[in-house]
């Protein structure tokens, strides 16, 4: 009686494997890529040898210049990002930026005059306008 039993339930569990679809066996595979990973993100007064130096949340207008420094891991293929400067709410600027595998830092800088002070933002994108990050920042006397 055992042999009927083990026979049919083997003919289901055969049946199951044969009609199960490949997508559901294969799931890591039909599953979209991360993308790049943002592992830091800082504004600072300038770069030396490839990292960000003086970082800070307030700045001197007498700086004459301000950086966004972003780094990033897990970059499987050339991609590319954006930093978005926003002056008071209003776009300034998007610099496009290149991402090369495995991992990649990028910089993007601004020109202070006068007429900058006040609250900034950098808003870090990819490239189909996904917001990553946001740094916020001031320029003062």
């Amino acid at each position: 009686m055992k042999t009927p039993i083990r026979k049919l339930c083997l003919i289901v569990a055969l049946a199951l494997v044969l009609t199960t679809p490949d997508a559901a066996w294969n799931q890591e595979a039909s599953a979209p890529s991360a993308g790049p990973v943002l592992i830091k993100a800082v504004m600072c007064e300038s770069i030396q040898k490839l990292e960000p130096v003086n970082q800070a949340v307030v700045f001197s207008i007498d700086l004459g210049r301000v950086s966004c420094f972003t780094e990033f891991d897990q970059v499987v293929t050339q991609t590319v990002i954006y930093h978005k400067w926003y002056h008071k709410g209003n776009l300034i600027s998007a610099k496009q930026l290149s991402l090369n595998p495995p991992r990649w830092s990028s910089v993007s800088s601004m020109q202070l005059r006068d007429a900058d002070k006040g609250p900034w933002q950098v808003a870090v994108t990819d490239e189909n306008d996904n917001l990553l990050y946001t740094l916020r920042f001031s320029i003062t006397d």
